[in-house]
């Protein structure tokens, strides 16, 4: 169980399950790796939320905090320490204030460069947002860099190439060459970001065999209930949790897998099927390459309320069915899950039909079972990473 959980999410003890939905998402779009934040802190947040949204465990927390005698969700904000502090007239006195530098001292610092930007001694230690900003401040490209460990890698290789500069003779006065980082030399693959794999790729890029990973997105969606997450966990982990909790805003998880003899980054965004987090799902329907579309066979409403997934995801311009008007569709399945189950109220003609109407591909699954959930999501990226592959050929990369 998340510790602090109502500092994490920056709400008091009393808070409504719906004050603490609303900062939860607030929470969840400032650290979602996908946005730029750090993958742990939005681990946090969600456990945070995860256990304040749930009766029975919010209970035994609050008991525990008691018990502890926590402070959690009992400190004032910051603005409400300073009016207190002036109403009781603080007598804890102030830091005194640093002199100025003096005309010598100011005269023997260095002069730094307009514009310069420092680079920490130990950049691990900074989060990946910050990485990111640190990175844009650098003017060195980072779009389609998700793991920490790739931002790093860029930074490592700037200041690797701006040591090595500082070594060498320049060149001629006014003669400046633009720094090479990863993402831009002619070994790297530039298609592979996430969200790029079906974009052409400019002349004159990466020739030859990559050896990085191709990052593909795949997105979730389907009622609350039908079993996104259990399908994914079922071919990530291959097991299955019959107590499954429901998804809060969206799930995020890297799965490295093999792929037509590549090696492939599959990120998972599950995203919850309940319309209180639309707000935080409809934010990651940009660049999906793949979706996983599930429904019920022993709910009636999971099937009909397909209808309003496909036009909830068209207005976010992700359009998932080949009557739409506009834009490049991704590759869909339609997973008809828990057929392991009696009392099946959807039947396999209804669910073919759907399919064939939209151009998507079929499937009957069984997290449980596991029947044909890893034949159903291993097509789906073979899709995705053939029309990769083609690309690159037709290019003669």
């Amino acid at each position: 169980m998340a510790q602090n959980c109502y500092d994490i999410l920056g709400v008091s003890r009393d808070s409504s399950v719906d004050d603490i939905k609303k900062a939860y998402k607030k929470a969840a779009l400032a650290h979602h790796p996908d946005k730029g934040g750090d993958p742990e802190k939005f681990k946090e947040v969600s456990a945070a939320a995860e256990t304040l949204t749930d009766d029975r465990k919010r209970r035994e927390y609050d008991s525990a905090l008691l018990r502890a005698r926590s402070r959690d969700g009992l400190r004032f904000s910051y603005d409400d320490r300073e009016a207190s502090k002036e109403r009781r007239g603080s007598s804890v006195p102030s830091a005194p204030a640093r002199p100025p530098a003096t005309a010598s001292e100011a005269a023997q610092r260095p002069p730094r460069p307009q514009g310069a930007v420092e680079i920490p001694s130990d950049p691990s230690s900074l989060s990946v947002k910050e990485l990111r900003d640190l990175l844009t401040a650098l003017n060195i490209s980072h779009e389609g860099c998700i793991e920490k460990g790739d931002l790093l890698s860029l930074l490592k290789n700037r200041r690797g190439g701006r040591d090595n500069a500082d070594s060498m003779p320049r060149s001629g006065a006014g003669t400046s060459e633009k720094p090479c980082t990863p993402r831009q030399r002619a070994s790297d693959d530039t298609e592979n970001r996430p969200g790029q794999a079906n974009r052409t790729v400019p002349q004159g890029a990466a020739t030859g065999k990559d050896s990085r990973a191709i990052r593909i997105k795949i997105l979730s969606l389907g009622s609350e209930n039908v079993g996104k997450s259990c399908v994914i966990k079922r071919f990530c982990e291959g097991r299955f949790v019959s107590k499954y909790i429901t998804t809060i805003g969206v799930d995020y998880g890297v799965k490295p897998v093999q792929v037509l003899g590549n090696n492939v980054k599959v990120n998972f965004f599950d995203t919850s099927g309940g319309n209180e987090y639309k707000d935080i799902r409809v934010e990651f329907y940009k660049d999906a390459q793949a979706v996983i579309v599930v429904y019920d066979v022993t709910n009636r409403k999971s099937f009909t309320d397909l209808d309003s997934w496909l036009e909830e995801a068209d207005s976010y311009n992700c359009p998932l069915s080949k009557n739409a008007k506009a834009g490049e569709t991704p590759f869909v399945i339609v997973c008809a899950n828990k057929t392991d189950l009696p009392r099946r109220v959807v039947s396999q003609e209804d669910g073919l039909d759907f399919a064939h109407r939209h151009g998507m591909y079929y499937y009957e699954t069984s997290a449980a079972t596991g029947d044909s959930v890893s034949e159903a999501l291993t097509f789906l990226f073979e899709k995705v990473v053939s029309q990769h592959m083609d690309v690159r050929r037709k290019l003669g990369i």
